[in-house]
């Protein structure tokens, strides 16, 4: 049995959190999908180490990464952005519900461990801004990032890497626009020399955002970043 098809976390746990249903399905479920739905909607499928885009088989690297290799060593994400599992992120970020956050951490916490990715010295999430944090209340990718150090036994940290400008949020913004409008608006005075960083965020489109905040890592220091991500929007539905 896979990590997958085990129950994610003990029922009286999630029951806490979860009104015991499945999100898809609405059967008798100790998680927010049930095993079934889980391995149906979120399957395991060949997707490019460099972005996490589905490609025909496993290694495979896309042809976007082949012309421009992103500045990060290797990306995992759980699934395509694109309904019914884009609704999670969607209840996650607007309707406060940070358990869901915790959820994803434990599923890519669970499938770094199966496909037996090289464990990083520290976890980052990608930050927030103080602005849309107080409105917010909680940071998604925070949730998720702290959970996956759980998994894996590795510290994690909130603080190291601040978002120091926040601009025009990234979603309302055309593809081509999203690297202009993500430039310095990250900031990090930790050293990080010879260390391997794992980033995390929620969704990943464009890569823009995901790609300047590797960048300040690696100008301090850092051998090697990695990113995990809950769900990558598909080339062919993003903006």
């Amino acid at each position: 049995m896979s990590a997958l098809e085990r129950p994610i976390l003990p029922a009286s746990r999630w029951f806490a959190l979860w009104p015991g249903r499945c999100a898809h399905c609405d059967a008798r479920s100790s998680q927010p999908l049930c095993n079934a739905c889980l391995l149906q909607d979120l399957p395991l499928r060949p997707r490019c180490p460099s972005c996490g885009v589905a490609v025909a088989q496993d290694g495979q690297i896309c042809g976007q990464c082949l012309l421009h290799p992103p500045r990060w060593a290797a990306a995992l994400t759980l699934g395509d952005y694109r309904f019914p599992n884009d609704q999670f992120i969607l209840r996650m970020k607007f309707r406060a519900e940070p358990a869901i956050g915790r959820w994803f951490g434990d599923l890519l916490g669970a499938r770094w461990t199966e496909a037996e990715l090289p464990l990083p010295d520290l976890i980052l999430p990608v930050p927030q801004s103080r602005e849309r944090l107080r409105e917010r209340g909680f940071n998604p990718a925070w949730e998720m990032a702290r959970r996956i150090a759980t998994r894996l036994h590795r510290p994690a940290d909130p603080h190291c890497l601040q978002r120091v400008r926040q601009g025009i949020a990234q979603s309302k913004l055309p593809l081509d626009a999203r690297k202009r409008n993500i430039r310095g608006a990250y900031a990090c005075q930790t050293r990080w020399d010879g260390k391997s960083l794992l980033l995390v965020d929620d969704v990943m489109t464009s890569g823009a955002t995901l790609a300047e905040a590797t960048r300040v890592l690696l100008q301090q220091g850092a051998a090697a970043v990695r990113v995990a991500v809950a769900l990558r929007t598909p080339l062919d539905s993003a903006p």
